[in-house]
């Protein structure tokens, strides 16, 4: 009788979350029978469809014309200038060079995008190299805690995104369906996205995990080998 009541309080508690407050509803968040609510409803974690969130505008994948365009048109002015990096066959080239001497590509590519936004928020886009091009894996924005209340700043991440699969007072993070372990701030496999509400400082954090950057390592040896196999036959 004792169980049964101790549910039906966390029915009424999870009823109430719908209209509460963001800041509420995360400190409720923290009962032990809203847990257990939330898992008997829903069978598990909240997965989130991480592939289709965006950051002002922003998406994992983009190329660098494309965060721009999403940028501007989001109200936010990118630097002119951009730091480059190594492109996809300037690596590959590199490598093969190490074994069999040859000419190394010394193509460039951008290596992140910053912009400032009006209400003092700054976001940052870095790149990696693949061999279909400079792809955004990684988004961060940040906002000045004096800029907005975190009342507000969490209402509107709720609003964009969701209920979080994992959080505790001071972040939100959201995971992929098939993640091995989302319950803490770790390293993640596959893409999500962190959100922090600190003292100073309200941040959003979209990023590839590291399987994508394994498949990209396996995928640099596989043209390395292919380009100059370590098993070629002697020419002695």
């Amino acid at each position: 009788m004792k169980l049964s009541s101790t549910v039906a309080h966390g029915a009424m508690l999870m009823l109430a979350l719908g209209s509460a407050t963001p800041v509420v509803a995360q400190a409720r968040a923290d009962s032990l029978a809203v847990k257990l609510i939330d898992r008997l409803l829903t069978g598990g974690p909240r997965w989130a469809p991480v592939g289709t969130f965006d950051v002002a505008g922003v998406k994992l994948g983009m190329t660098p014309e494309e965060t721009r365009a999403a940028l501007n048109a989001g109200g936010f002015t990118p630097q002119a200038t951009e730091p480059t990096q190594d492109s996809w066959t300037s690596v590959v080239s590199r490598r093969i060079a190490e074994r069999i001497p040859g000419k190394v590509d010394g193509t460039k590519v951008p290596m992140f995008t910053r912009a400032g936004g009006p209400q003092g928020e700054m976001v940052e886009v870095w790149y990696t190299a693949t061999p279909e091009g400079v792809r955004a894996t990684s988004i961060e924005y940040t906002m000045p805690t004096n800029r907005m209340e975190r009342a507000a700043f969490v209402a509107g991440v709720s609003a964009k995104y969701g209920r979080p699969t994992a959080e505790d007072p001071v972040h939100g993070l959201y995971c992929t369906k098939g993640e091995a372990n989302c319950v803490t701030y770790g390293n993640r496999n596959l893409p999500h996205l962190l959100t922090e509400s600190s003292y100073s400082v309200h941040s959003i954090k979209l990023m590839e995990g590291m399987r994508y950057g394994d498949e990209l390592k396996a995928r640099s040896a596989a043209a390395v080998e292919a380009a100059a196999p370590r098993n070629a036959k002697a020419s002695f």
